[in-house]
């Protein structure tokens, strides 16, 4: 990840378009409204489990950060391990960010 994925991240954050928390999220998902999930890199076994089931029932992409939920907390504000985006363009900018097409 470079640079430009996390200012992209704290962009997504700002405006509003990122939920966290493993509750929030399956509901985000559930209502149709994720277009990438983000996990940390020290998130529970269980809770990555948990997470890669709601990607790949809802084919949703799934993209493991290389950061710590402390890490993330100094990008986003918030002590979370497990984000998703709820806005398509920013979900596409993050993944191109990310070098994934």
């Amino acid at each position: 990840m470079n640079e430009r994925f996390y200012s992209t991240l704290g962009l997504t954050m700002r405006a509003g378009k990122l939920s966290f928390g493993y509750d929030t999220v399956k509901g985000a998902v559930q209502e149709g409204k994720v277009f990438l999930l983000l996990t940390a890199s020290d998130l529970s076994e269980k809770s990555g489990k948990e997470v890669r089931y709601l990607s790949e029932r809802h084919d949703i992409p799934l993209l493991p950060l290389p950061k710590t939920q402390a890490e993330i907390r100094g990008i986003i504000g918030k002590l979370t391990g497990i984000l998703a985006v709820t806005d398509k363009g920013l979900a596409q900018s993050l993944l191109k960010a990310a070098g994934n097409p």
